[in-house]
């Protein structure tokens, strides 16, 4: 019995570690939207999300070629907010305003000179609305930038991380439903006597 035990408790493992694995949302930066010769908006998308209730990620940057607009206008631009100022909300949460959380992050300056260093960090969303939460592909957010340099330089997405509802692959549910009851009693009623 120890022996099959051996044996199935890993396939188990394997079976519902990798299901949850290999649909873990990916969050990417896309491509810059221009807002005028100085000025950008880069949409942060997520791809292939399960019910997604929240997300975190950060941004780095080449801070001598291009900085996040601090200083952005939220009464003459749309990539800029009121209340978040240069982080502004994607449409994949739209079915949770006005609801959602959104937490435009933490620019990342120089403890001496003010300036900053090249990091956006924890810029967090949670969706708000009506359960269940989104799923597939779209834009979380928008980051606006300001160019200093040629603006040129990538811009990379590091730290991130989604929560999101995993629903098993069919082959875990049978598995877990109807697949171990059935291993389990196999192992019950082949057990051999007078041990």
């Amino acid at each position: 019995m120890r022996r099959y035990l051996c044996l199935l408790a890993p396939a188990v493992t394997l079976v519902l570690g990798t299901s949850a694995a290999a649909r873990a949302a990916t969050i990417t930066a896309g491509t810059a939207i221009a807002i005028s010769p100085t000025a950008f908006a880069l949409p942060i998308q997520i791809a292939g999300a399960v019910e997604l209730s929240a997300w975190e990620f950060g941004l780095s940057y080449d801070p001598t070629d291009v900085e996040v607009d601090t200083e952005c206008d939220p009464f003459a631009d749309t990539f800029c907010s009121l209340t978040t100022g240069f982080t502004t909300e994607g449409e994949f949460f739209a079915a949770g305003a006005p609801f959602n959380l959104l937490n435009p992050g933490i620019v990342e300056l120089d403890p001496i000179l003010l300036t900053q260093i090249g990091l956006l960090s924890a810029v967090q969303g949670a969706y708000g609305g009506v359960p269940p939460a989104p799923s597939g592909d779209g834009v979380i957010a928008y980051v606006r930038f300001l160019i200093v340099g040629t603006g040129d330089s990538p811009i990379d997405v590091v730290d991130p991380s989604v929560t999101e509802n995993v629903v098993p692959e069919p082959g875990s549910v049978w598995l877990l439903t109807i697949g171990l009851p059935l291993a389990l009693r196999r192992l019950i009623v082949h057990r051999p006597r007078g041990r």
